[in-house]
């Protein structure tokens, strides 16, 4: 995997559903293809499945996902190719059918019943189509006889069983009858015409078994057209004269012709039941005897009597053949013994001997074989309707017919040679408009390719496919001998061509691009070999570059299909030679590290005797570094090795691992107590608000005792601390709601004191509610107090007026201090306050060198004094509580950073 498929991963399982689309259409890589699968049945984007889908091109991937995916498009394009595929022989009958079944399209039901290549998916589909013309137009063209009876048995329309009875008449003379009595059965107004259709169709199947144009059982050919006729209710009168008729000239054709009437035998003692034992018999009487003067005249009377017997057996069989060669055997010597000796040498003193006239010619034995064998061979090609052997065999019977002398040739083998050629003819006349018709099927599935649908190497597979099967066709119909090399028409040829080439077109773009992509392969290949070799030829490299470059080749072998297919071979030779050339060189450092890791076994044994643990287990751990170090030998080896090498070190490492688990059981009781500890500070930080404070000293204890464990756990800590600040957060908590409530207390006496004094110096009787105290306040008490003075009735008005006055200049002082603390401008009127509060301050500081309070000191003894200087003059008070408030709120924020 390269760098860059480990940073962004596979492109096929990028997280872009469009880069996910392209990579499962285009992607070369070959591990594509084992993730197809995975990616057709899993991937979430209905796109991604189809092009999965599409690449593999798989009937059975199609069928599950037309099963199981919930894309309406995935499950129409499914639809889609199985129609095309189940076009195809093979494949599980059983799935088709069961994928058949969940079909609703009628267009898709049609094409599966004329396309199907299995008769029983033929048959659901044509079960679930009522279209009376589709159901007779299958009849017509339905493979399958037993297919056809059941469509004709569901047919019932008559104008649709006249078309077909009219389209049949040529092409099915067997399913043109069956029609015409479909048509006759029905009740109708036309049963007439039908009747006499039917009539006609029989006259001339009687007429053509006159003719002798049928091959097979003639007599029981007859019985059955008989028999046919018979059934037909009241025919026409002359069609009745004109069948009886042609039966007339059919029985007299079917009865036994006389046999030949025999010769007289020669002489008494022949018998007239072998004609040919005698003479064979008197032949070899004549060679037995001496030559004699009428021996030459003797022998061409028996020769020209066995011509004759020859001549008059209708079907000679084994026996006679012998006979037969025989007797010429016997001719042929006494033949070479009535030859005249060859001239004397000049000088000898002998005569020259008297030469004798030569011998009749007679039938060839081995051509009267030749043309027997060729004949029955000739019979049983067209009775099985194989055309080239058939042909083949007329052409050798018609050349051993010719070597035969013309008055010795058989009776009745050129009429029987005609009849073959013209059945021959007609024989080839029905396979060329039958592969006509497979051609235009041809045609059709080569303009159906679709490089939308299909993967670009499915479309060049499927048009070598058929290519291959028009081929065949040809060679159907192409007799051996003859010039011409293709038997289709111009024009169907052309169409088939075109439509090739289109669909050849449609995928050339990726065919080329891919062919770029190997030739770019194949130059990092060469290159990679290139390295390899001079790598193997270092003797310096490492050991692990050459595993590497050892596992890089068989990588790139397995790969073989990324480079051109003509470098192939090539490319595989020189990975074989590197491969051997690395596992040489590997061999050798093998032994090396093998020899090392012998004695590091040694050392190994030796930790047996050593007492200290301590000391052998670190020596232990020495050695298994120098073992790792070492580096690996071959495995087999490496793995017995290193057998023996633990054997002397697991007791070791057993021993110090029981240990540890010892150690690790302690630490884990240590951590359950810690736990409890943790558990317990938890349980007191969230006390209630009564017991919050009481528990201050049972988790200063806990906290104690959990410091008291030398190692604890971070997150442990963490835990008891967040439990200790919880219980601080708790206190403060409630020390600042009895602060609140205090502080509320106070500035309801202070309002009340105020307003009370707004209400007595406005001349008017005060009278208010009292707050509550809060417990343990000297303010609170001192404000109470001067409340029931401004209260009293007895109060002098001067006196609380000169209270207030004074209570007022208080509390500008206290405003003026705040502003000066929290940097706001003071009014212009007190600015001189101001001044000298600045003044007084900085002299104290500088003569008694008192130490600076903090500012919430400062604060909080202000807010005392605000406090303590209530009620305040009616007109002042207004604007010195929003000085106060103003500056208050500033120290407030000033004292929180």
């Amino acid at each position: 995997m390269s760098l860059k498929e480990r940073l962004f991963g596979l492109p096929w399982e990028h997280k872009d559903t469009a880069t996910r689309t392209r990579a499962v259409a285009e992607g070369a890589d070959p591990r594509l293809r084992e993730a197809l699968p995975g990616l057709a049945a899993n991937d979430p984007e209905a796109t991604v499945r189809l092009a999965a889908l599409k690449r593999m091109d798989d009937e059975a991937q199609w069928l599950s996902a037309r099963a199981n995916d919930e894309d309406a498009v995935v499950r129409d394009a499914a639809d889609r190719a199985l129609v095309r595929l189940v076009a195809e022989a093979g494949g599980d009958v059983a799935a088709r059918r069961t994928w058949l079944k969940s079909v609703d399209d009628g267009d898709r039901l049609r094409q599966v019943a004329e396309r199907a290549a299995d008769e029983a998916l033929r048959r659901d589909a044509l079960a679930r189509i009522q279209a009376q013309g589709f159901l007779g137009d299958r009849y017509c063209d339905e493979t399958s006889d037993a297919l056809a009876a059941e469509l004709l048995a569901r047919l019932d329309q008559v104008s649709t069983l006249k078309r077909i009875a009219d389209r049949l008449r040529t092409r099915h003379k067997q399913r043109h009858h069956a029609a015409l009595e479909r048509l006759a059965s029905l009740e109708g107004d036309d049963r007439h015409e039908t009747r006499d259709a039917l009539a006609l169709e029989l006259i001339e199947r009687v007429e053509q078994l006159a003719r002798g144009q049928f091959k097979g059982d003639r007599v029981q050919r007859a019985d059955e057209l008989q028999r046919d006729w018979d059934q037909l209710a009241d025919p026409d009168p002359a069609h009745a004269r004109r069948f009886d008729g042609a039966m007339r000239i059919v029985r007299r054709a079917l009865q036994p012709r006389p046999e030949p009437v025999e010769q007289p035998p020669a002489e008494p003692e022949e018998s007239n039941n072998d004609p040919l034992q005698p003479l064979v018999d008197r032949v070899q009487a004549l060679a037995s005897r001496p030559l004699g003067d009428e021996s030459e005249a003797r022998l061409k009377q028996l020769v020209t009597e066995f011509e004759q017997a020859w001549k008059s057996l209708d079907s000679p069989d084994d026996d006679a053949r012998a006979k037969m060669k025989h007797f010429h055997a016997l001719a042929d010597e006494m033949r070479a013994r009535l030859k005249p000796a060859p001239p004397a040498r000049p000088g000898s003193g002998a005569e020259p001997a008297r030469t004798s006239d030569p011998a009749p010619a007679g039938p060839d034995p081995e051509s009267l074989e030749a043309l027997d064998r060729a004949l029955e061979a000739a019979d049983a090609a067209i009775e099985h309707g194989e055309i080239p052997p058939a042909s083949e065999a007329i052409s050798r019977a018609r050349s051993a017919h010719d070597r035969i002398p013309k008055k010795h040739r058989p009776r009745d083998v050129e009429g029987r040679l005609n009849r073959m050629a013209r059945r021959l003819k007609e024989m080839r006349d029905w396979q060329h408009w039958s592969n006509n018709k497979l051609r235009e099927r041809l045609i059709q599935r080569a303009e159906e390719l679709d490089a939308a649908e299909l993967h670009p190497d499915a479309i060049t597979e499927r048009l070598k496919e058929l290519r291959e099967r028009w081929r065949d066709l040809d060679r159907q119909e192409i007799l051996p001998g003859e010039k011409r090399k293709f038997a289709a028409p111009h024009a169907q040829w052309r169409r088939f061509q075109g439509a090739c080439k289109e669909a050849f077109d449609s995928a050339k773009p990726y065919l080329e691009k891919r062919t770029e992509v190997r030739e770019a392969s194949l130059d990092d290949v060469n290159e990679f070999l290139a390295a390899a070799d001079r790598l193997v030829q270092d003797p310096d490299a490492e050991r692990d570059a050459l595993v590497r470059h050892q596992r890089a080749a068989r990588q790139v072998i397995r790969n073989l299909e990324q480079v051109p297919p003509k470098a192939r071979g090539k490319v595989a030779k020189r990975l074989r030679a590197l491969m051997d050339g690395i596992s040489a060189r590997l061999d050798e450092a093998s032994e090396a590290i093998e020899q090392e890791k012998r004695r590091l076994v040694a050392e190994a044994r030796k930790l047996a005797h050593e007492k200290d643990r301590a000391v052998a287990i670190d020596r232990a751990k020495a050695l298994q570094a120098e073992w790792k170090k070492a580096g690996r030998g071959r495995k087999k080896i490496e793995d017995a090795l290193w057998k023996e090498f633990r054997e002397p070190i697991d007791p070791l490492f057993e021993g110090l691992k029981q240990e540890r688990d010892e150690q690790r059981q302690a630490e884990k009781a240590a951590v359950d107590a810690l736990k409890t500890l943790c558990q317990k500070a938890e349980a007191l930080a969230e006390a209630d608000d009564a017991e919050i404070e009481a528990a201050a000293g049972p988790l200063a204890g806990l906290e104690a005792e959990f410091n008291q464990h030398g190692r604890v756990p971070p997150a442990l800590r963490k835990r008891m601390e967040a439990a200790i600040q919880r219980h601080r957060q708790r206190i403060r908590e409630l020390d600042e709601e009895r602060e609140r409530a205090a502080q509320a207390h106070l500035d309801a006496l202070t309002d009340a004191l105020q307003s009370t004094w707004n209400t007595r110096s406005a001349g008017k009787s005060a009278n208010i509610d009292r707050p509550e105290l809060p417990e343990d306040d000297d303010l609170a008490r001192t404000l109470d107090a001067r409340l029931d003075a401004f209260l009293a009735d007895d109060a002098t008005p001067e006196v609380l007026a000169e209270q207030v006055q004074r209570f007022t200049d208080q509390a500008r002082q206290v405003c003026v201090e705040m502003e000066c603390l929290s940097g706001l401008d003071t009014p212009t009127a007190d600015k001189q306050l101001r001044m000298d509060y600045q003044l007084g301050r900085l002299a104290g500081r500088l003569g008694e060198g008192a130490e600076r309070p903090d500012l919430d000191t400062e604060r909080d003894d202000l807010r005392k004094r605000w406090l303590g200087s209530f009620p305040h003059d009616p007109e002042a008070h207004g604007e010195l509580e929003k000085r106060f408030a103003a500056a208050d709120r500033i120290l407030k924020q000033m004292g929180a950073s």
